[in-house]
């Protein structure tokens, strides 16, 4: 395996003797369809430019709009966890990127001749997708935008369902061994055929869920959504003309292309910088956690990310089959940082390239496990933090949580499935002149449940929700804080989650300290208190039992002890730090003053400067990266490697930037 070939938009995934599409097709342009494509760019002017922009971008706006109004689900209507985009004929995604939205699928098995006004495709295939579509509950719906009879684009949506079958209730089974698992998966099919429903493939899909009415509620929302979008995009093209329309399209990922060659790329540094970054394992192999590593490089024309030295393919499901193509997107979103109000489309496939070794977690072979796949994408963007911070000398933000998936499900009277789940926020990276954020879901537009509709909807109550104190990780800037969040379950009930870094905590960059680690607690407090680590489903709770939730926070950046004594001591009054923290960490000693009903905190300045000196001396060499307490045990004990790079003993290796000197 060292030696293979890495596989740079490659489509070698269909070569397993255990998977075939049923064909794979080409819908190459002709040289006159390209030329009167560069005919029309040349005729788009800044102006028209910018109306064609604006039109794509507000209609996928008004279709996500729909989809909210529309759809049944809670993780739908509720928590967001869907995404619309326009593609071009030649499936190149033209608006901000979807997070896993392509027509790619329907150019494998469908010829162009058989694709007409009215159709409307379906599926959920992440290895027929190449992993745009990184798991069986996310659907995509897929309309044809047709006019004056000509193919002009794709409307897509494709979103979290509930339930797609398999063995777990949610379809979210978290130590799935192979696919089969997980739930049904649906190859590219017409679920409308030149607008006739194909009511056979709309009974077997429902067929395969435990929540067929919800199901049926956000497809059509999906469907009604897609239409719109291409009702949008027709008027656009009436008022503006097809061929100025489609001529922009290519133009938007042209100066896409352009904007990150000509401006973000000069900021990358010559050389090659190594990140590096582990998930606490795979949901099965409990001990062994699971490596993701990116070499950057820069040559005259491109960014290179080379993920050699990633982890194999798990025997759990933290797997996901990409290509470098969409990878490149999905990382290539982080580069918008380095140029605000860049808007990142396809065009930067051209400019940042992903290069991926055969057979690894990010590259998995049929049919292996992908439900828990999120976890190595968001990880994605830590790794990749990683590097920025050795090439930029720890000038960007501090790593932040990943995804925590909460969940309660159980059965009725009737016999009949109910499912509580949730998306959890947690806490972000401090940045190089501010401190993270507090409480924030790193999916974005992603919202959290309110405790009224829960209570309303499940047999829950929510008896808190607060930040989580000491959750954010030391340092100059703190990270932000993670949440804590109370349920006291009304039914007896299986509790479920789907997380990382309930072990590692969230790294903190130049000198910052690592974020804490989230987790939940049965009944907390009580002789009967137990902690759930890690992906786990099935484990029986009962009525009165409290499920405690608690988030990770985010890492901190820069020397705790150039933090200033005044935003710690309003930290402990605010109940973000404690005070025994306030001191250990940042060495600020506030001493706490009760009078009548008033409670104060004030800072005691000589115990403070004393405690300073003293953690100066006797600390050891600050990091660039700074992993935590349970990397270093799992250094020690052989299970996982990395590399160090250590600050001057003076502090800081970088100057503290302004505001306008942020890079990420």
């Amino acid at each position: 395996m060292a030696n293979a070939k890495p596989l740079i938009f490659d489509e070698s995934i269909y070569q397993s003797p255990l998977y075939k599409p049923f064909r794979q097709q080409e819908w190459p342009r002709s040289e006159e369809e390209w030329a009167r494509i560069e005919r029309f760019k040349a005729q788009v002017d800044p102006i028209t430019l910018d109306v064609v922009e604006g039109g794509l971008e507000a209609a996928v706006d008004e279709g996500e709009a729909a989809v909210e109004l529309a759809g049944r689900s809670t993780i739908i209507r509720e928590q967001h966890d869907y995404r619309a985009s326009i593609c071009t004929v030649d499936c190149n995604n033209v608006t901000s990127v979807s997070w896993g939205a392509s027509a790619d699928p329907i150019r494998a098995h469908f010829p162009l001749d058989e694709i007409h006004e009215g159709d409307v495709f379906l599926y959920n295939d992440p290895y027929d997708s190449h992993g745009t579509i990184t798991h069986l509950p996310d659907y995509c719906v897929c309309v044809p935008i047709f006019h004056s009879g000509r193919l002009m684009a794709f409307a897509l949506i494709f979103g979290h369902t509930e339930d797609v079958g398999g063995r777990s209730v949610g379809s979210w089974p978290t130590t799935s061994t192979s696919i089969f698992e997980e739930g049904i998966q649906v190859p590219p099919v017409k679920l409308y055929n030149q607008g006739k429903l194909q009511d056979d493939i709309y009974k077997i899909v429902l067929r395969n869920t435990r929540f067929p009415d919800t199901m049926r509620g956000d497809l059509d929302a999906f469907i009604g959504a897609c239409r719109l979008i291409e009702r949008q995009v027709k008027q656009l093209c009436d008022r503006l003309g097809a061929d100025v329309v489609e001529a922009a399209m290519y133009k938007l990922m042209d100066r896409c292309a352009e904007a990150v060659r000509d401006v973000i790329l000069p900021m990358f540094p010559n050389g090659e910088f190594i990140g590096e970054d582990f998930l606490d394992n795979d949901g099965i192999n409990l001990e062994d956690p699971v490596k993701l590593m990116v070499t950057l490089r820069k040559d005259p024309e491109k960014i290179i990310l080379d993920w050699t030295g990633t982890n194999p393919q798990t025997e759990g499901p933290l797997n996901s089959p990409n290509d470098g193509r969409f990878l490149s997107k999905w990382v290539g979103s982080f580069l918008a940082g380095f140029a605000p109000g860049t808007v990142i489309n396809e065009g930067v496939t051209r400019v940042f390239r992903c290069e991926l070794p055969p057979g690894t977690v990010l590259t998995s072979e049929y049919p292996a496990p992908v439900i828990n796949r999120m976890q190595c994408w968001f990880r994605g963007f830590g790794v990749y933090g990683a590097a920025l911070a050795q090439a930029f000398g720890g000038n960007v933000s501090a790593d932040m949580h990943c995804v925590q998936v909460y969940g309660v499900y159980g059965y009725d009277e009737e016999g009949k499935p109910w499912l509580y789940r949730e998306v959890f926020g947690g806490g972000s990276g401090a940045r190089t002149y501010a401190d993270g954020t507090d409480a924030v879901d790193m999916v974005n537009d992603a919202k959290n449940l309110p405790a009224e509709f829960i209570e309303q909807r499940y047999p829950v109550i929510v008896e808190r929700v607060a930040l989580n104190p000491d959750s954010g990780g030391c340092g100059k800037y703190r990270g932000g804080m993670g949440y804590v969040k109370d349920i006291r379950m009304l039914a007896d009930g299986y509790y479920v989650t789907y997380v990382d870094r309930t072990a590692f905590g969230c790294y903190g960059v130049n000198g910052g300290g690592p974020g804490k680690p989230g987790g939940t607690w049965i009944n907390p407090g009580t002789p009967n208190e137990r902690l759930i680590q890690f992906c786990q489903e099935g484990i029986p709770v009962k009525a009165g039992d409290i499920i405690r939730v608690t988030t990770p926070g985010g890492g901190g950046w820069g020397d705790a002890l150039e933090r200033d004594v005044e935003a710690v001591r309003m930290d402990v009054l605010r109940q973000l730090v404690s005070i025994d923290s306030a001191e250990r960490d940042y060495g600020v000693v506030v001493q706490k003053r009760i009078q009548g009903l008033t409670v104060d905190y004030v800072i005691d300045k000589e115990a403070t400067q004393q405690k300073r000196r003293q953690i100066r001396r006797e600390r050891a060499p600050m990091k660039l990266i700074n992993r935590g307490q349970y990397a270093e045990e799992k250094r020690e004990a052989g299970k996982i490697t990395f590399n160090d790079v250590f600050l001057p003993p003076a502090g800081s290796a970088a100057q503290v930037p302004s505001g306008e000197d942020q890079l990420l």
